[in-house]
């Protein structure tokens, strides 16, 4: 009997596993007027994938890395294809920003260490904070799909 309740968890957790792969959490995050849709990245596979991998990022879509305390959390963008802008935030405020991260070469790993702890690390496409005008201090709202 113990041993069909083991592969009925395990199943299940497979089963978990692969649709939230195929189909990541989604959020939006409003920061001003600008709304992006994201992909949230929980779990510590997901936080360590991260956007690698990926060919392009689609305008006003992001990845959002939720943290359970704040720290300043090093990100190195380990298959990355494309360049990012990074907006930390601590709580509901945008505490840091780094633009236009380039991927990594052979020889520099891009490695990206906000200034100031933060419990959220939102990346989106480069150019977008500039392009945006999202600067540190401004508000963060977090909206349920």
């Amino acid at each position: 009997m113990k041993l069909y309740v083991i592969i009925i968890i395990v199943s299940i957790l497979l089963i978990y596993g692969l649709y939230y792969r195929k189909n990541p959490l989604t959020s939006k995050v409003r920061i001003g007027s600008n709304t992006f849709i994201v992909d949230v990245a929980v779990s510590p596979i997901e936080k360590m994938n991260g956007l690698s991998g990926r060919n392009s990022l689609a305008a006003n879509h992001g990845m959002l890395f939720v943290y359970d305390h704040k720290e300043q959390y090093e990100f190195w963008m380990k298959g990355m294809k494309f360049p990012l802008d990074f907006i930390f935030i601590a709580d509901r405020t945008v505490v840091d920003i780094a633009e236009n991260i380039l991927p990594p070469t052979s020889i520099f790993p891009a490695i990206v260490k906000p200034r100031i702890s933060a419990d959220k690390i939102l990346e989106v496409t480069a150019g977008t904070i500039r392009l945006t005008g999202i600067k540190i201090g401004d508000t963060v709202q977090f909206i349920d799909r």
